[in-house]
């Protein structure tokens, strides 16, 4: 073999190395981990935690448990409720439990967050469109609103703001009637209030980030991560257990849990990649 051959062989396995040790992910050090957001983030009253929601929509764990796991937090607290709109209400309360309504009242007991936290903010909004809103201005407005909300109050810190996740072809929508249009109407709708949230936080003047130099901003496209998830699933028909032939594999097949939320592995994934994101900061 030539000296030549040699160094080839040799630069080529240095050089992999070399890569992988510049590229391997630096750990993030995760003290506080604190959730706000709807039916996508509620992990029910029997998660282990601060749990604050009323219940899992998932048939496993859901993306801020991952999250919690994966990064091994100090301590974990979620203010997630199913319903939750993008304002003080619900879908079935007017004036309790929604995303803002979630802000205050952990503000309420917590005036200034100094202690490194990390914020991850779902923010709510699909459930408004659910509920008849036909244009995404009021949910625009309460999403600006809160996150002011929270950087006022934060003097260090992460916060991570997660986009609405289009559920414009989830079962639920698909077996609808009118699906056709229900389905371009949430799609639209969703579509505007994602643009208006990336002009929100990444604007050069008066973004989120701009605005907020001490604190580690990102915000996070969560669809193109679903869709991933869910290309080799079945995205027609929900999980159900009630099948004579279940095994417990069963639920990595099915892309939702309901008719409306994903399932547990669609949730792995969107943890994952919030995880990814973190390590970059």
């Amino acid at each position: 073999m030539s000296n030549l051959l040699l160094f080839l062989i040799f630069f080529t396995i240095f050089a992999n190395f070399e890569a992988r040790i510049l590229h391997r992910p630096r750990d993030f050090r995760c003290g506080r981990l604190i959730v706000f957001g709807d039916s996508l983030s509620d992990d029910g009253v029997e998660a282990e935690g601060e749990s604050h929601g009323f219940l899992r929509n998932c048939n496993g764990k859901v993306w801020p448990e991952y999250v919690n796991a994966m990064l091994e937090c100090d301590r974990y607290v979620n203010y997630a409720y199913s319903g939750a709109k993008s304002g003080p209400g619900n879908f079935y309360f007017d004036s309790f439990s929604g995303i803002q309504w979630q802000i205050n009242q952990f503000l309420s007991n917590n005036k200034f967050l100094s202690d490194d936290p990390l914020v991850i903010l779902q923010t709510g909004g699909t459930i408004d469109f659910f509920g008849g809103d036909t244009n995404s201005t009021e949910v625009v407005e309460n999403i600006q609103q809160t996150i002011q909300n929270i950087t006022q109050t934060m003097s260090t810190g992460t916060l991570v703001i997660l986009s609405l996740l289009d559920v414009s072809n989830s079962p639920g929508v698909q077996a609808a009637e009118d699906s056709d249009i229900l389905q371009e109407r949430l799609g639209h709708l969703i579509a505007e209030t994602n643009r208006q949230l990336h002009h929100i936080v990444l604007d050069s003047d008066l973004g989120t980030r701009r605005l907020n130099p001490f604190l580690r901003v990102r915000l996070i496209d969560i669809n193109t991560v679903a869709l991933a998830a869910m290309q080799s699933l079945n995205t027609t028909e929900p999980f159900t257990h009630h099948s004579p032939d279940l095994i417990p594999q069963a639920i990595y097949k099915y892309a939702y849990h309901d008719l409306w939320n994903p399932s547990t592995i669609v949730h792995y994934h969107i943890a994952k990649e919030i995880v990814r994101n973190l390590q970059q900061f």
